[in-house]
């Protein structure tokens, strides 16, 4: 689901639409946290585990990959989310 829902968003991410809904520095947090724990990735395989140990229904998942992308903390890579952060080279 954050594979999906991070290709489609990285595809518009270059179109002007507005914004419903805002990730929460919370919300960011749990989910670098969560990929940092899934060998710092994002693949078909682990996404329901990294949503559930971020805590976060899908329909808020797609507001905070997001914000992870736009912030530059993650990338689309190989097709999957991939963390950018200290822990995670």
């Amino acid at each position: 689901m954050i594979r999906a829902l991070a290709v489609g968003l990285a595809a518009t991410a270059g179109l002007s639409a507005p914004v419903l809904a805002q990730a929460t520095d919370e919300q960011k947090a749990a989910l670098q946290e969560a990929i940092a724990a899934h060998d710092c990735r994002v693949t078909a395989e682990n996404n329901s585990a990294v949503l559930e140990a971020a805590g976060l229904a899908e329909a808020d998942a797609a507001t905070v990959v997001q914000a992870l992308l736009e912030s530059g903390l993650a990338v689309i890579e190989g097709g999957a989310l991939v963390l950018i952060s200290d822990t995670c080279p």
